[in-house]
């Protein structure tokens, strides 16, 4: 046999075997690549269940302990002021020392009692479950001004219909703004505004404080706790979060949801 067609059919075959091993190395490289996007896709959709059961256990837990301050605290504090105005009929008029004590705790029994009506509000915010998110947003607002700081809210004229999901993460997102401006940044104006693209909600939250440092707090254990809190409640629906902040100037931190269904509805007056 020819040695020139022999070495042919062997370098034919050689390509033969190089081409079918590179064709076996793509396609189990090609593999492996599906297999670890898989993978990571099974890790993020596990991630988001977690932290989504996390969050609704937060929420049972605030509703558990705001029905324990409301049914228990908030009954024994109504039940001593009972009390305490039985007490003082049964006291002689003329005994007026006694009738300013009884006065005085009456006050400190009252104070306690809005206390105790303010924090299960802030557990659980029985406006949005009945209203709706603007309502509760406008409760908010007018719950956190005084006389020295105002605090508005800014909507549109329609806004999309949201999840109730959505609505209480944008409400906890914005309570949480809010309480750092108010506690930290000492800000005097603060504004919320709400935004309703065809497929985007946008909340904002501007106040004129004192500003802070992004990079410090967020790297502070206690500190950032807040801040963290509203990047992990947006990372379980694709959501991010801007922060325009700087040391000694005002705050801009705009939170941004893509919604999966939009349909425009009237707003409630």
């Amino acid at each position: 046999m020819d040695s020139g067609f022999v070495i042919a059919v062997g370098t034919v075959v050689l390509l033969m075997m190089a081409v079918f091993i590179i064709i076996f190395v793509a396609y189990y490289q090609q593999k492996q690549a599906k297999q670890q996007l898989a993978l990571k896709e099974l890790q993020e959709q596990h991630r988001r269940e977690l932290m989504t059961a996390t969050f609704r256990g937060q929420e049972e837990e605030r509703r558990r302990l705001a029905e324990d301050l409301h049914d228990g605290i908030g009954t024994m504090l109504s039940v001593t002021k009972m009390s305490l105005n039985q007490l003082e009929r049964q006291l002689n008029e003329d005994n007026i020392r006694a009738s300013l004590q009884i006065e005085k705790t009456r006050s400190i029994i009252d104070d306690m009692m809005t206390n105790v009506r303010r924090i299960s509000r802030d557990l659980v915010p029985t406006t949005l479950d009945r209203f709706g998110l603007l309502p509760a947003l406008e409760e908010l607002a007018d719950r956190a001004s005084d006389s020295e700081l105002d605090v508005q809210l800014d909507y549109p004229e329609t806004i999309n219909q949201l999840s109730s999901a959505i609505d209480l993460m944008l409400y906890r997102i914005a309570q949480e703004l809010v309480n750092n401006a108010i506690r930290h940044a000492r800000a005097k104006h603060i504004v919320i505004q709400l935004q309703c693209l065809s497929d985007i909600v946008r909340l904002s939250v501007l106040d004129d404080g004192i500003g802070f440092d992004f990079d410090a707090v967020t790297e502070s254990k206690q500190g950032g706790l807040g801040l963290r809190n509203i990047e992990s409640r947006l990372s379980v629906v694709d959501g991010h979060a801007t922060f325009d902040v700087a040391p000694g100037r005002g705050s801009q931190i705009h939170v941004q949801i893509r919604l999966q269904v939009a349909q425009p509805a009237p707003l409630l007056g």
